[in-house]
């Protein structure tokens, strides 16, 4: 079983949290503003925002690959597959 940083965790959770629906680039990236919040990540001559929505899509891609999330390039949007919310109730049980 792979391990998922609390980053990856916490983007299963919204988006289990929304199973039913695709959810944006952007409107993941403003859910998660409370994780940015706390954390300062640097990346030069890029707005806030942006940096922020680059994150988020580095973490939608590894949870894409790993099958966790599906993630469509057309439209930037992503949902949680079985797969993910399988390993979200794992977590959950285990805490």
């Amino acid at each position: 079983m792979e391990t998922l940083s609390i980053f990856h965790i916490k983007i299963l959770q919204i988006l289990a949290g929304r199973y039913d629906m695709s959810i944006t680039l952007e409107e993941l990236t403003s859910l998660l503003s409370p994780v940015f919040n706390s954390q300062t990540v640097f990346i030069d001559n890029m707005p806030t925002e942006k940096k922020n929505q680059v994150i988020v899509l580095d973490a939608l891609l590894v949870l894409n690959d790993q099958g966790y999330v599906f993630l469509n390039s057309d439209t930037d949007k992503s949902c949680i597959t079985v797969k993910g919310l399988i390993q979200i109730n794992n977590k959950i049980l285990c805490n």
